[in-house]
């Protein structure tokens, strides 16, 4: 975030008490352990994450993660992989190996029903590596690929119709930092481009960045039916589709790219989880209405030089003085013209080790490394050491996310709401979203940024002092990895995959959007 001087998408936030967004999502808001299979029955894949961050009031329930595994025992696994005769042996090969025999199978199931045409399979997929002999090299219709060609890179050409992924930089660092599911779901997101070919998708002269989004897609249908043990070569548990996920975030383009124009453009994390989570919740078929109906995308971008080397971060003090007022200018009028009562509450910052401010009787491990609304004294009590360390290693909306959900518990108790636990955290989440586009920057309909008259950017609602800038979007997501429930069973703050799920809904589609999620059963 910035002292008005960022730029992005222009959204609108309204609330339930009053109007609607004006900028509709397709995103569905379901809850991602309870996905429908193409047969009408349900699983509960998800992911897992790391320790809690946001504190909740409301009394947690805790169940054990009911993760099993990465591969089934083997069936005889089709060879689709060309490893070449001098590579050398990983631990992934076999999960490779299943993972792209399980993408023709699926394919060959799936694609004549949404392309109404057969399949055709890949004409062949290559591990790449510096020792790979000469006359072992992938062949496209342009001559043989040499191995500097997909250098820390994997990619799919229709000229010779090949898969090609360096076995020698990428996926050993790829799989050492996320595991073997992370591999397999870039596997996917290649295997979507051949897709794409045998559909004709790229005779639409659409931008790169459209057909990235469709790859991710596809990638996330093809998650859930491993996820909901459809596949008899692989298995994932919340693990494995957490890996999945946080390899979307990985492979982000950098901040402030102008995806719409570069041909190279990928998309941000925000909107490449975005597209993946369609895919898992929503399945082919409308991943398949992508170049018709796009999924909303938010391209964030730097106005300047200045903003582009600061990476459009406030410093911590900055962002600790300005956020209360930020939430305010949006919560409190919001409150108040729906007649709901609401004092602001106070940020009562505190040591990991302690002392520990009085928060209704929560003891100090229930308040440590956490941000926790407590009614009591209307205080939002938050760890200082962990709020430096996130604005310091991720970024200042990674400080701000935390406070925020914080912030919405109390106005969760202000409407009186019913949820607690899991779904009165993933509301939050929701809200949270709403009051970010309260902090993006206008534009005009020329797409200009509009400027007050001392020249500062405003945001859409001029009130604002900080506006949304390039790569804060991705900081939230990143943060409700490191946040989320050990797994789908755990039932406290909910998983990343939920977390996310439920602040692009409030992002993209309003807080109607988000009321809808007071109406759960």
């Amino acid at each position: 975030m910035t002292g008005r001087r960022a730029a992005a998408v222009a959204l609108v936030a309204v609330v339930w008490f009053g109007a609607c967004s004006d900028l509709s999502s397709d995103v569905i808001v379901e809850r991602a352990d309870s996905i429908d299979a193409p047969d009408g029955s349900t699983a509960p894949p998800d992911v897992t994450n790391g320790p809690p961050l946001v504190g909740t009031t409301d009394p947690p329930t805790t169940d054990a993660p009911d993760g099993t595994g990465s591969t089934v025992e083997p069936t005889q696994v089709p060879t689709v992989v060309d490893f070449g005769s001098a590579k050398a042996p990983r631990p992934y090969d076999d999960t490779m190996q299943r993972a792209f025999a399980d993408l023709e199978q699926y394919w060959a199931t799936n694609f004549e029903a949404v392309y109404g045409e057969p399949w055709e399979p890949v004409a062949g997929v290559y591990a790449h590596y510096p020792e790979r002999p000469v006359d072992e090299l992938p062949q496209s219709c342009e001559g043989p690929v040499e191995y500097s060609l997909v250098e820390g890179n994997a990619f799919y050409t229709s000229c010779g119709d090949l898969i090609v992924y360096d076995d020698d930089i990428l996926l050993p660092d790829l799989v050492d930092k996320l595991g073997e599911s992370a591999a397999a779901v870039v596997a996917a997101h290649e295997f979507g481009h051949a897709v794409q070919q045998r559909a004709g998708v790229f005779d639409l002269g659409l931008a790169t960045i459209e057909t990235e989004q469709q790859a991710d897609c596809f990638a996330g249908a093809w998650t859930a039916h491993v996820a909901r043990g459809e596949s008899d070569l692989l298995q994932f548990d919340d693990t494995d589709v957490k890996g999945g996920l946080v390899a979307m975030i990985e492979v982000r383009d950098p901040p402030g790219l102008d995806v719409a124009t570069d041909p190279n453009g990928h998309g941000s994390a925000f909107d490449r989880v975005g597209a993946f989570q369609v895919g898992f919740l929503e399945g082919l078929g409308r991943c398949a209405e992508f170049p018709d109906d796009p999924n909303p995308r938010i391209d964030l971008r730097f106005l300047n030089e200045r903003e582009a080397q600061s990476g459009g971060d406030l410093p911590f003090d900055a962002i600790l003085a300005e956020l209360p007022l930020a939430l305010d200018t949006f919560w409190l009028p919001t409150l108040d013209a729906n007649a709901i009562p609401f004092t602001s509450p106070t940020l009562v910052p505190f040591p990991t080790a302690g002392p520990y401010p009085e928060c209704d009787g929560l003891s100090g491990d229930a308040l440590a490394r956490t941000a926790t609304y407590c009614p009591g004294s209307n205080t939002i009590v938050y760890d200082d050491d962990l709020a430096r360390q996130l604005h310091d290693e991720v970024g200042d909306l990674a400080f701000a996310y935390p406070i925020a959900i914080a912030y919405s518990d109390a106005v969760q108790v202000a409407i009186g709401s019913p949820l607690y636990g899991e779904d009165r955290v993933l509301l939050s989440d929701c809200l949270v979203g709403t009051w970010i586009v309260d902090i993006v920057p206008a534009f005009d309909e020329l797409g200009n940024p509009v400027i007050d008259g001392e020249g500062r950017f405003l945001a859409r609602n001029p009130e604002q002092q900080i506006l949304l800038s390039a790569g804060d979007l991705d900081e939230a997501v990143i943060t409700a990895v490191i946040v989320g429930d050990e797994a789908t069973s755990t039932d406290r703050l909910g998983t990343a995959f939920d977390k996310i799920d439920s602040f692009r809904s409030g992002v993209l589609g309003g807080i109607e959007a988000c009321q809808a999620r007071l109406d759960l059963d």
